[in-house]
């Protein structure tokens, strides 16, 4: 295509849009910025002279991506060059990222590069031209990584109508290719969405500090697939002996991942775009629901067969440990909720489904106020006291030794709209079930509070928000 059309490029129909944005723009490696060549403003490279002779007739290089350049115009060092980051090579991006860039004249961010083999590619913000940290950048003559990351840029701009109309000239620095700047594109279109179009890992957030946040980072996304269907808390602090073989090995496997995302960081983002986190909450609440489901449920067996003629492949759930698996099932609801909030993570969609599950757990352990081994027929004497043998007692009515209320403080941190919209007639129910002599007062006056005075609030915000529509201007 010709110059004048390849300058038309719509660069601006797709700005940033990135979920960070230029706030949370990743800081760049401060060992990269040092290693860069000094950083001078922006113009044109001056001529070059070499004693290389540069060829009459037009030289093509076909690249990796389709596009085709004419080198004609470089000596035989620089057109050597163009064809190593061009043509077939083994170039592999880890991972770009953007940089905050006050200097800058304009107050765009440099975008930088990560390669392998630990070297880093440079453009936009203050930079004149690109730069690179592998060493043959050093007389202002682009390298064959500055080509390969610039023809990469271009061809994730080009439609392909307008691949195979004429071949695109290269500058010398590699700041320009057919009067286009790859920096201009990446501002424009927004690295983020170059990324995404290359498949490339874009470092949006901040990576883990040091290994022990990285593994803690890798753990709780590798959780999602462990053979046990442990929760993330549950996969961090294993509870050996018990632990089988499979949940041991798939451990040595993630600590294993850890030691090479460490050294990296490419690696942890690729997992992290495949490992996201709406699917990791989509999965953290689908166990959950199935770890409800099943504590009811082995209580049941337990109940219907005593401990002495249950089977051995079926857990032993009792009053008592099912009042606990349930307690550690909130706690997890809300760690893992209270997580993604200090992440600043999308949350909305995580709230509803942690008020759905808190509400569900709250529901099924007021239907449990009775003795639940009143009638078996075990043949051995069943425990007496109702701490022992009422779920409801052993989880609200023990409430008033000290014990933060079953699910209230948890449901209280979650926006009080979604769980109040979507649950509110299983509230009312709830609070109607709570009316008897085991609740202890301090426990109904708890969830009182969460929720009928979370609901008059929330109906007066809406008042007032309709009284301030309707006032005249």
């Amino acid at each position: 295509m010709s110059s004048e059309q390849f300058s038309r490029l719509s660069l601006g129909e797709t700005m940033v849009t990135t979920r960070a944005g230029a706030k949370k723009a990743a800081k760049a490696s401060p060992q990269s910025l040092h290693t860069l060549p000094d950083l001078v403003p922006d113009h044109p490279l001056p001529s070059i002279e070499s004693s290389s002779p540069v060829s009459p007739t037009p030289s093509l290089v076909i690249s990796t991506t389709n596009l085709q350049y004419n080198v004609s115009a470089f000596d035989t060092d620089l057109r050597r060059r163009a064809k190593r980051g061009l043509e077939d090579n083994d170039i592999r991006i880890k991972y770009c990222a953007v940089s905050d860039d006050e200097s800058s004249p304009d107050g765009t961010p440099t975008k930088y590069f990560y390669i392998d083999d630990d070297i880093t590619v440079a453009m936009g913000g203050k930079l004149g031209s690109p730069r690179c940290t592998c060493g043959s950048n050093e007389q202002g003559l682009a390298c064959k990584h500055i080509y390969w990351v610039g023809d990469q840029i271009i061809s994730a701009s080009t439609s392909p109508e307008q691949l195979y109309e004429q071949p695109l000239e290269l500058s010398k620095d590699g700041s320009t290719i057919a009067d286009v700047k790859p920096a201009d594109v990446l501002e424009a279109k927004g690295l983020g969405i170059i990324a995404s179009d290359l498949d490339w890992a874009f470092k949006e957030d901040d990576l883990p500090e040091d290994d022990e946040e990285m593994h803690d980072a890798i753990t709780t996304m590798l959780s999602v697939f462990e053979p046990r269907d442990a929760l993330p808390g549950e996969f961090k602090c294993p509870e050996s002996p018990l632990t089988s073989e499979r949940s041991k090995k798939y451990q040595e496997v993630t600590d294993l991942f850890t030691q090479y995302a460490s050294r990296d960081p490419g690696l942890f983002l690729q997992m992290r775009k495949i490992i996201d986190p709406d699917f990791q909450g989509r999965v953290f609440f689908e166990k959950v629901e199935d770890r409800i489901n099943q504590n009811f449920h082995a209580l049941d067996e337990y109940i219907a067969n005593g401990p002495v003629n249950a089977s051995a492949d079926a857990p032993h759930v009792d009053v008592l440990s099912c009042a606990t698996k349930l307690k550690a099932l909130v706690n997890a609801i809300d760690e893992f909720y209270q997580d993604r909030v200090d992440s600043g993570l999308e949350t909305r969609d995580l709230a509803v489904r942690a008020a759905a599950a808190l509400v569900t757990i709250l529901d099924r352990v007021t239907d449990r106020n009775c003795n639940a081994y009143e009638d078996t027929q075990w043949g051995i004497e069943a425990p007496t006291s109702p701490v022992e043998n009422n779920l409801f007692v052993a989880l609200i009515g023990a409430s008033a030794t000290g014990e933060p209320p079953l699910v209230i403080d948890a449901l209280a941190s979650l926006p009080q709209e979604d769980v109040l919209r979507n649950h509110w007639e299983t509230l009312q129910g709830i609070e109607q079930k709570l009316a008897c002599p085991e609740t202890p007062p301090e426990y109904t006056s708890a969830f009182r509070t969460v929720v009928f005075e979370n609901r008059k609030r929330a109906a007066s915000e809406v008042r007032e928000g309709q009284s301030k529509r309707s006032m005249p201007s």
